[in-house]
């Protein structure tokens, strides 16, 4: 769960200083243990937040220590960027407890429940990479063995919102083992006792059947169901009536509860909730390379910075309370604290969701200028100067011009510059759209790269450690070319070139075999390294593995070349953009020129990767097609600006003339 540090009472239980810990305040209490915050303090200043689980003191009977240790010693085993790490195992008066790391974000549980509340849809893109993170945890989880490589067999038996952690940064994280089942555990729960949380059980959990590692995998398929869909699954008037809707009841399909859900996404929900464990996934890895398949086909755009700008949008980002060091004030801790120990049973998520709510510019009427003509003055009668012989006529009046004139001129001012106003906003919207549909295309791009520099990575690994090019990397450059000549060596894709280099102890790399022999050098800097090139416009992957022979410890290196092809990231950019580069690979490289002589002031997007080119200053340059004012705007401002001198020019020349 995701819990706020409880004020007054919070200390409790636990001394300010426990052994090398800073208690910095208390998080949550589950059935068998307690969770603390705490800081770590070290030589010349070194600081460390972690999260600190220990047995609850009541709890100091036998079996529970031992289960309390079991979970300790069995998540110290998992090491995976998806599962919350253990650091430490202790003993301090008495009281066993683990540290765990310190995750700053929320878990699922808090996450769907901001989401209903500012009635936002989790993105397909956020919700398919959450889980497919989870995929990876648990298989990684399920494939665990031993020292002597004895399958552990465990099964989590407890995959739930509230054990899923999100960070800040966008990482994905499962955490709380504590009922996990493995063959090394040395304590066993009863026969018949049901663990974990209800909604989230598989059948054969829910009948206290022996289990496997699909009973995990029909809690994923929950998870994405809900993540996706924000309504909850299985949901009943009390835990008997819950138990019986998940063994017996009909699933209903996601489409039943979002109208455009995507068929292929819903089948591979469906398969995943099987009844019968036979029908589901076999492992969990199955149902993550489909889920990444499904990703691929409908180009959603998935990676980390996705998942922190939505942990941004859901919630605010307080790390101004770590500053504070040994600050015991509890309102200025954190407030997402996920330690995954929580009860999902109150979750509100109801069936009643909207799509993300989009701002409505609120529209006021204009106030119109009224004027009110001034009443003309009556003529004055004749007064004769002498008695009349004849008739006189009478004196010419001076007319002044009329204020008519002016409040035109003002209204025609007031409309040319609400013209110039409405041009200037509408033309920052543009810009604005011009600019979110183009980062969204370069972070299509940053996902493409990083998929290419795996793939790389692996070509060039594998090639590393075949045994032929081991066993020849002891010769001479002679030797090693009439080997190549005659032995199959190693095989190049198409476009794919390869070179193999002789890594002195002092001095650059020296080539010893180029394939094909009449392409150009790679160049490296070390016997592992990444890097982009620009090759006459077309970017280059050059990707160096270490060569361990067998009388040395690393003699050489192969590096691999493969073109990138960003044609289809490509595609979406060139509907935004008339003019596009890359910069940071040395020269810049073209990837769109449409139209070179594009007015538009060009945007310019880093290209944020999680690979190892994410040391590299990548960005793209962008020119928008568009980001013009709609057509009546300057028609408008003319023609007001027009109407205006020529209503002045009218008005003064009328003045003149009356006084004339």
């Amino acid at each position: 769960m995701v819990g706020n540090l409880e004020p007054g009472g919070s200390f409790s239980n636990l001394p300010a200083q426990f052994g090398k810990y800073s208690i910095l305040g208390h998080l949550a209490t589950g059935g068998m243990a307690e969770v603390y915050l705490a800081r770590q303090a070290g030589l010349e200043g070194f600081e460390k937040v972690v999260v600190i689980k220990r047995v609850r003191p009541e709890l100091d009977d036998a079996q529970t220590t031992a289960l309390f240790l079991d979970e300790a010693r069995l998540v110290a085993t998992l090491e995976h960027p998806n599962i919350a790490q253990v650091h430490e195992i202790g003993l301090v008066n008495g009281s066993y407890f683990f540290v765990m790391e310190y995750v700053h974000g929320a878990d699922l549980r808090h996450v769907m429940e901001a989401s209903i509340r500012q009635r936002r849809r989790v993105s397909l893109a956020d919700a398919i990479y959450t889980i497919v993170h989870v995929c990876s945890a648990l298989h990684y989880a399920h494939e665990k063995t031993d020292a002597d490589g004895n399958p552990l067999n465990i099964i989590h038996r407890d995959v739930s919102p509230s054990n899923v952690l999100v960070s800040h940064d966008g990482a994905v994280k499962v955490c709380d083992f504590g009922i996990a089942r493995a063959t090394s555990r040395q304590t066993e729960t009863n026969k018949g006792t049901l663990k974990g949380k209800f909604s989230y059980m598989s059948p054969e959990q829910c009948r206290s059947q022996p289990l496997d590692r699909r009973s995990d995998v029909f809690s994923i398929g929950v998870l994405l169901y809900e993540l996706s869909t924000l309504t909850r699954l299985f949901k009943a008037e009390s835990d008997f009536e819950l138990l019986r809707t998940i063994i017996e009841g009909d699933t209903p399909a996601p489409s039943t509860r979002i109208a455009d859900y995507p068929p292929e996404l819903e089948r591979i929900v469906m398969r995943a909730l099987e009844k019968d464990p036979a029908l589901r996934y076999p492992t969990a890895q199955a149902m993550q390379l489909e889920l990444e398949e499904f990703a691929r086909e409908h180009k959603l755009a998935m990676s980390s910075v996705n998942i922190a700008k939505m942990m941004g949008q859901r919630f605010e980002k307080r790390t101004d309370a770590l500053a504070r060091v040994g600050s015991r004030d509890s309102a200025s801790l954190p407030v997402f604290l996920p330690v995954g120990s929580g009860d999902d049973s109150e979750i509100s998520i109801t069936n009643e969701v909207d799509a993300e709510a989009m701002g409505t510019p609120m529209l006021t009427p204009a106030l119109t200028p009224t004027f009110t003509p001034s009443r003309s003055r009556q003529s004055e009668p004749m007064i004769p100067a002498q008695p009349p012989v004849a008739p006189a006529l009478p004196a010419l009046k001076r007319r002044r011009p009329s204020a008519l004139w002016i409040v035109g001129a003002v209204i025609a001012g007031i409309a040319a510059g609400g013209a110039t106003v409405g041009d200037q906003i509408l033309t920052r919207m543009a810009q604005a759209d011009a600019r979110k549909a183009i980062e969204g295309d370069v972070e299509h791009i940053s996902s493409t790269l990083d998929s290419a520099v795996r793939s790389a990575q692996m070509r060039a690994e594998g090639v590393a450690s075949a045994l032929p090019v081991r066993a020849a990397i002891e010769t001479d450059p002679e030797t090693m070319k009439d080997f190549a000549s005659h032995e199959y060596m190693f095989p190049l894709a198409k476009n794919e070139r390869a070179e193999v280099f002789l890594i002195p102890a002092n001095g650059p790399p020296v080539s010893m075999l180029r394939q094909p022999a009449s392409t150009a050098p790679l160049v490296i800097s070390s016997a592992q390294s990444t890097r982009l090139v620009n090759e006459h416009d077309q970017l280059v992957l050059v990707v160096s593995a270490p060569i361990m022979g067998y009388r040395k410890s690393t003699p050489g290196a192969i590096a691999i070349g493969v073109p990138i092809d960003l044609s289809l990231a490509l595609h979406s950019l060139g509907e935004h953009a008339s003019q596009a580069w890359l910069s940071g690979v040395g020269s810049d490289v073209t990837l769109i020129d449409t139209h070179p002589k594009a007015p538009n002031a060009p945007i310019t997007v880093d290209v944020r990767s999680n690979s190892e080119l994410a040391s590299t200053a990548l960005s793209i340059v962008a020119v928008p097609i568009s980001t013009a004012s709609p057509g009546w705007a300057k028609p408008v401002q003319f023609g007001g600006l027009a109407a205006v001198a020529l209503m002045l020019i009218v008005y003064f020349v009328a003045l003149r003339r009356s006084r004339s």
